[in-house]
């Protein structure tokens, strides 16, 4: 039987900043959704925009956006390579272009995928298959990058963060690119531009 206790605001808050300073509540999945969702509604009443954040690819090529989480955001390869290629890209390029990129792409699948050393031959066909012209597997991911970025980002800044363009036009992420810090050390020897 569930029962409501009363009791002071006065005491409620010293409970509760007890229980923060001890860390009880933060390590709570649950409490940690519903505090950021609470901060999110009340940033909405005040006028107050998300603001940017930084883009951290850290030693282990694992992408974290740390303002809004201490989470990874989690993609599998394809969708990271393909994100991490456009993080690199600064002015963008033509998803109609993408075969021109390959070995680019590739050389960053390696990177993404290096731990799990994939086949030579597996990386090639799934990266052929997302360049082919008229396919639109680039299309389809971009939509699973878009999606979890989501998960992570205020709905406001996901258009930011996200590939984004016009169908047969320049697609790119607008985010600036000094909110990027690459810490992985084969991904801060690749320049493309």
């Amino acid at each position: 039987m569930n029962e409501k206790v009363n009791i002071s605001y006065y005491t409620a808050k010293k409970m509760l900043m007890e229980l923060l300073a001890n860390d009880y509540l933060l390590k709570d999945e649950e409490v940690k959704k519903l505090l950021k969702k609470m901060a999110s509604k009340n940033d909405e009443k005040n006028g107050c925009l998300p603001q940017s954040t930084p883009i951290i690819i850290d030693t282990q090529c694992r992408l974290f956006f740390p303002m809004y989480s201490d989470k990874e955001v989690k993609m599998s390869y394809l969708p990271k390579t393909v994100y991490i290629f456009f993080l690199l890209h600064h002015s963008g390029v033509e998803f109609k272009n993408l075969d021109n990129y390959l070995k680019e792409l590739y050389q960053i699948y390696q990177i993404v995928s290096e731990e799990k050393n994939i086949e030579a031959g597996k990386i090639k066909k799934s990266l052929n298959n997302l360049v082919e012209p008229g396919n639109n597997r680039i299309y389809e991911i971009c939509s699973v990058v878009r999606k979890t970025l989501s998960e992570i980002l205020p709905a406001e800044l996901v258009t930011q963060y996200a590939i984004t363009g016009k169908w047969g036009g320049l697609h790119r992420i607008k985010a600036k690119r000094s909110l990027l810090e690459i810490r992985h050390e084969k991904l801060k020897q690749i320049t493309f531009e």
